[in-house]
């Protein structure tokens, strides 16, 4: 099996085979980080400026893949490859855009769908970024400069927001989904299942977000957010509902888990403990939490004692944003690793990515593999 390809080939046939055994078939952990280069992980770049203790560790019990790619250099068309199978290029090229919709036709199917059909309890939580079916009250009202031209925009009144959310990940297999959509697109809200928690009533200011990143801009699309958003807050209640849900995992049943990080991407905005905990600026300290996020799930499967039961996948959806450049300057840091290019780039840098399956008694611990 060339495993550059798919995982999804390489995880239903081990569940497959399990099966087939009659053996209790593994749960599934996948950690989809965004934007997380091939030299950030410690344990492949000799030369990285930024500690990831819990990955390298992760890499020391499983096996890592010096040679792997993801489907494309950018966000939704790996996402959409990742969950299908199917190369993105059969479908589009460009990332799904604020409100946009689903990147799926009816016909496709998922992983999660795959897996519901042979018993296993399916979650997504974190970042979609795949599209959903809105339903709006008329055009977008909202006009605004952004990056040289005129954006329009759906405001809070365009949008009906009190009913469920069509097209997103329960209509593609998941049980359960919780998530903000995607950090730096409207709506600013959490979504639960296929309902927003709580409206919003307010219009995010983009060139007054309220705080300030640590790197970077905050790269936000303009569009509707709940009163008192705060983004730094994203990626923490995202890692406690991660845990909360393994913990509360029914134990009669396997699962699949699809954590879809939003870090490290921008904005960069690593949390105040965090701060100074890499010697690669604020991205580099990003890099530390998301690490530590991954542990944080990891020990979730530990504490649940099914870590013998469970394959954990960790991959990145494309390379380094373009920060990567001044980041490799001023701190030494080469996020791309030893590869040329950047996310978006068809160099290898775009696509390169770190990818490791821990899978007790079946993936050797601290093996490598060059496919």
């Amino acid at each position: 099996m060339n495993f550059r390809h798919y995982l999804l080939l390489l995880i239903v046939v081990c569940a497959v085979k399990i099966a087939l055994t009659q053996d209790s078939k593994p749960n599934i952990v996948i950690i989809y980080a965004d934007d997380m280069g091939y030299g950030d992980l410690n344990c492949q770049n000799p030369e990285s400026k930024i500690p990831t203790p819990h990955l390298d560790q992760l890499a020391s019990e499983g096996m890592r893949f010096t040679d792997a790619h993801s489907s494309s250099g950018i966000c939704s068309p790996s996402r959409f490859a990742l969950l299908t199978g199917s190369y993105h290029w059969r479908r589009q090229h460009e990332i799904v855009n604020s409100f946009g919709k689903p990147f799926f036709k009816a016909e496709d199917i998922t992983l999660a769908q795959i897996l519901k059909d042979e018993g296993y309890n399916t979650a997504c939580i974190g970042k979609w970024h795949l599209g959903w079916d809105w339903e709006f009250k008329g055009e977008p009202t909202g006009r605004v400069e952004q990056w040289g031209q005129e954006r329009a925009f759906y405001g809070p009144e365009d949008v009906v927001w009190d009913q469920a959310i069509k097209g997103g990940p329960l209509d593609r297999g998941f049980d359960y989904y919780f998530g903000d959509g995607t950090i730096n697109f409207p709506p600013y809200a959490w979504v639960e299942n296929d309902r927003i928690l709580e409206e919003p009533t307010k219009i995010m200011d983009i060139a007054d977000v309220g705080y300030e990143t640590k790197e970077g801009s905050w790269e936000f699309r303009p569009g509707p957010k709940v009163e008192g958003w705060n983004p730094y807050e994203v990626l923490p209640t995202l890692s406690e509902k991660t845990v909360d849900w393994i913990s509360n995992a029914d134990d009669t049943r396997p699962f699949l888990l699809y954590f879809a990080l939003p870090s490290p991407h921008a904005p960069i905005i690593p949390n105040d403990e965090f701060i100074g905990s890499s010697k690669a600026g604020g991205y580099g300290d990003f890099v530390v939490q998301t690490d530590w996020v991954a542990g944080q799930v990891l020990q979730a499967i530990k504490d649940k004692g099914i870590e013998d039961n469970t394959i954990v996948v960790f991959t990145s959806d494309n390379g380094p944003e373009a920060y990567a450049w001044p980041r490799a300057r001023d701190f030494d840091h080469y996020s791309m690793g030893k590869f040329r290019g950047l996310k978006r780039d068809v160099w290898e840098g775009g696509h390169h990515v770190p990818f490791i399956i821990k899978w007790p008694g079946e993936a050797k611990a601290g093996s490598t593999s060059d496919e």
